[in-house]
């Protein structure tokens, strides 16, 4: 947009009102004609700008949906290989077989995380709110992960703080996506704890008026922590940590996500050698 006044004040109106450039009346023909060039220019560049984008989502969407169906298949044919349907599995094959399982599966992982983080993005993710008991939901998790825990000789517990009414932790939520989030959150301190504990606790928040409570959750552990500058982005996508293990960076970009959606925020607190905590606040929308 362009002002075309020499008045002071009318200058300072149009540019507060989002003009670009200001157009004095003594201005001469080939000047404006050259600075509607220029601003179409700069049009034509935005929209170019929006179209590579738009093809770069496209292309996105597309490729994790076309990998999925080859990796769902190998996953397939891995487990009947594992369960020996197409005969007995040599001794000396069966450590790499596992090998293979795991990786093709941590691939399927990812690809379906990328397909989430997309459809959070472009803003065609559809979530279903209905009422979601958390602390049902948390028990569930936790009986899922515990097996995975145990393997690496970790306790996994579940605390409900300061309440005794376990059917004030209904929310209204994705219970899908809730469930995803715990699982991302509790996967991930097994995952970077080698000895100790990971706790997951859920609290109930009062406030002046019902509308504004909320229900805390924290998720602890004992594990390796998290450096104060890594901290400040790694709820980014493809931020890790320096860290030798596993992972690509996107389990905690998902989780705000998510915790965004719900309306919610979430916090870390980590000290490197001692262990993080995750703090996520996700309020009872009624």
């Amino acid at each position: 947009m362009l002002v075309a006044d020499h008045n002071h004040t009318s200058v300072i109106k149009g540019l507060a009102l989002g003009a670009n450039d200001v157009i004095r009346p003594t201005v001469k023909k080939g000047e404006l004609f050259a600075r509607i060039q220029s601003m179409l220019k700069l049009k034509h560049s935005i929209d170019e700008q929006i179209r590579i984008n738009q093809q770069h989502e496209d292309f996105i969407a597309s490729l994790t949906h076309d990998l999925r169906t080859p990796l769902i298949a190998a996953d397939h044919m891995l487990h009947l290989l594992r369960r020996g349907t197409f005969g007995k599995t040599l001794p000396e094959m069966r450590d790499s077989l596992e090998q293979v399982v795991q990786s093709n599966q941590t691939l399927l992982e990812m690809v379906d995380t990328l397909l989430e983080i997309y459809q959070y993005e472009a803003g065609c993710k559809d979530l279903y709110f209905y009422k979601v008991d958390l602390w049902e939901l948390s028990q569930s998790v936790v009986r899922e992960l515990t097996p995975l825990a145990m393997t690496k000789g970790l306790a996994l517990n579940l605390t409900l703080v300061g309440a005794t009414d376990q059917t004030s932790l209904w929310v209204r939520g994705d219970r899908l996506e809730l469930r995803r989030l715990l699982t991302n959150l509790i996967g991930n301190a097994i995952r970077y704890t080698d000895a100790g504990l990971v706790e997951l606790r859920l609290q109930y928040m009062t406030c002046d008026s019902s509308e504004n409570s909320s229900i805390i959750l924290e998720v602890e552990d004992t594990g390796i922590g998290i450096a104060p500058e890594e901290q400040e982005f790694l709820f980014e996508r493809f931020r890790q940590g320096n860290h030798q293990r596993r992972g690509n960076g996107l389990g905690l970009y998902l989780s705000h996500q998510i915790v965004e959606a719900h309306h919610g925020n979430i916090h870390i607190k980590s000290e490197v050698g001692k262990g993080s905590l995750f703090t996520i606040q996700i309020p009872i929308l009624v």
